[in-house]
């Protein structure tokens, strides 16, 4: 093994031509478990170097968002990042060359083998250094669930869904931050998955050696129950509905976390939106991501002008929107669809008012205060101790509920309605429980219950590539300058090729051992009217 450390001054920026090799600003021999725990944070976790929000990407590409229907003209100031949405909107091939050539540094694949290299790091030295046994299991736990979740990440990014062609080309495994030139070939989808469950049992083997009081704490890192509800994530990707099942409930069952419950929440002017990616929110399991990052992809503005006999004013509007396909799913009752899906409202400067346009926008669970006008979802609040994403306990409901479901017998049905009905009953106002359902119909519920909570959270893309990756449509519209809009439908086939996505060219080409992904056609839409 190698006896220098690198250590990145500016967190991991690794070059698109060497994502597999590091190169040091400054190197030193890592003498204590407690300086590889602090360089975990720094360079393992994904918020220390993420340029972009990764999951909010992934957005872009399902069934859950629409273009505006608000009569409005775009925003000539956002043009290049009209180009890179449309690019990714319409599931063009070379979506991430176009972002690349805008200057919108995707890094996809660089971010996640970036801090896949800071978890080696870690683990190729703590065995090498000083400390407790505690403090040595202490960081190999985290350096694995890392390693293992940002594994799981990629491999659904660019392999095939798993219960589709788990055979097919996955990514690159590499387990060790030793300096090396050669270029790795990808590993299957099997492979990666097999290393994934690897890391994670062995991730939680090790966390079970800890005092209890190592194993979940509210700071930000990886957990035993962050890794067992990973576990229960993955096992049902893979259709292992009893491993599923089994994670899932060990998560309930941890003391630490209960259910938000929405009939508590009154809207305040710091949050008009119920948080659910504080570390104080009593079902967040794990917090990570910037919020400043995950807006990058959804401050894409519209702007209107309107006069009256004193003056001009101009108005902003979101060109993005939550699909009415996903909001209509919401019964009234249903306190998300006013206590956590944001409703665009927009200030009359005439009057001084709120004025809410009939859409709602795509993004939401994290903090989001009012105006001075009192007007919602103008200010979003970010910084220290404000997160974009978070690992939450209703995933572990859904999971038990779906997996427990496909187990095809009474006691798995008993097990999804009580699993489905537990979280419902905490989300709706007045709630009557949900009877009756077995099979297809309890599955499908238990599906639109999964889109329903955990919309742009990151989740939908890959549920749909599991779902067997059915045909969506995307309707772009832009103004036609004369008070409409032009609309140009694109369709996902079922099974289209884009559900994996391509490897970037600029990838391809520093790296010889790799295979591209089969690319679909340039896609062309269709000029439809309303």
């Amino acid at each position: 093994m190698k006896k220098l450390l690198t250590i990145f001054i500016a967190g991991l920026t690794i070059s698109c031509s060497d994502f597999l090799e590091p190169k040091s600003e400054s190197e030193y021999i890592p003498k204590e478990a407690s300086s590889l725990n602090e360089m975990l944070l720094a360079e393992a976790y994904v918020a220390a170097s993420a340029q972009r929000d990764i999951l909010t990407t992934l957005s872009l590409l399902d069934d859950d968002i629409m273009c505006s229907d608000v009569d409005a003209e775009e925003d000539g100031s956002d043009a290049t990042e009209y180009e890179k949405c449309q690019a990714f909107f319409t599931w063009q091939p070379d979506a991430c060359v176009i972002a690349e050539r805008l200057g919108v540094n995707m890094a996809i694949w660089d971010i996640y083998y970036g801090v896949i290299l800071g978890a080696n790091a870690a683990l190729d030295y703590i065995d090498d250094v000083s400390g407790t046994e505690d403090e040595k299991n202490n960081v190999k736990a985290q350096a694995l669930a890392l390693r293992g979740y940002y594994y799981f990440q990629l491999v659904n990014f660019f392999g095939a869904p798993y219960n589709d062609n788990k055979k097919a080309d996955g990514v690159p495994l590499k387990l060790t931050s030793a300096l090396g030139s050669d270029e790795l070939p990808r590993n299957s989808v099997e492979e990666v998955y097999t290393q994934v469950l690897a890391d994670l049992k062995e991730s939680e083997r090790l966390y079970k050696t800890l005092p209890e009081d190592m194993q979940f704490k509210r700071n930000g890192r990886t957990s035993l129950p962050m890794v067992q509800l990973l576990l229960s994530r993955v096992y049902l990707y893979m259709e292992n509905w009893s491993e599923a099942a089994k994670y899932a409930q060990a998560v309930i069952d941890n003391g630490n976390f209960s259910l938000a419950d929405l009939n508590t929440f009154t809207s305040s002017q710091k949050e008009a939106y119920y948080n659910f990616t504080t570390q104080e929110c009593p079902e967040t399991i794990w917090v990570f991501g910037s919020v400043r990052s995950y807006w990058s992809d959804f401050d894409i503005m519209m702007k209107r002008e309107e006069s009256d006999r004193w003056d001009t004013y101009t108005y902003s509007f979101y060109f993005l929107n939550a699909s009415s396909d996903l909001v209509s799913l919401y019964l009234d009752n249903d306190l998300r669809k006013t206590k956590s899906l944001v409703s665009e409202v927009y200030l009359d400067q005439s009057t001084y008012k709120g004025v809410a346009t009939g859409a709602y926008l795509p993004f939401g669970k994290f903090a989001i205060s009012k105006s001075r006008y009192d007007v919602p979802s103008v200010v979003m609040t970010s910084g220290q101790g404000y997160f974009a994403h978070a690992f939450r306990l209703s995933e572990a409901y859904l999971n038990l509920a779906e997996a427990s479901v496909l187990r095809e017998d009474e006691d798995g049905t008993i097990t999804a309605l009580k699993a489905l009905n537990d979280l419902r009953e905490k989300r709706f106002e007045n709630y009557a429980p949900l009877s009756g359902l077995t099979g297809d119909a309890l599955l499908a519920k238990v599906r639109e219950e999964r889109r329903m909570e955990l919309c742009f959270e990151g989740f939908r893309w890959f549920d749909l590539r599991r779902y067997g990756m059915p045909s969506i449509t995307h309707d772009w519209k832009v103004s036609n300058g004369n008070g409409g809009k032009d609309m140009t439908r694109y369709v996902l086939q079922e099974k289209d090729p884009f559900y994996t996505l391509p490897i970037p060219e600029y990838i391809m080409e520093m790296n010889r051992a790799l295979t591209q992904n089969p690319l679909p056609a340039k896609r062309t839409g269709i000029q439809v009217t309303e």
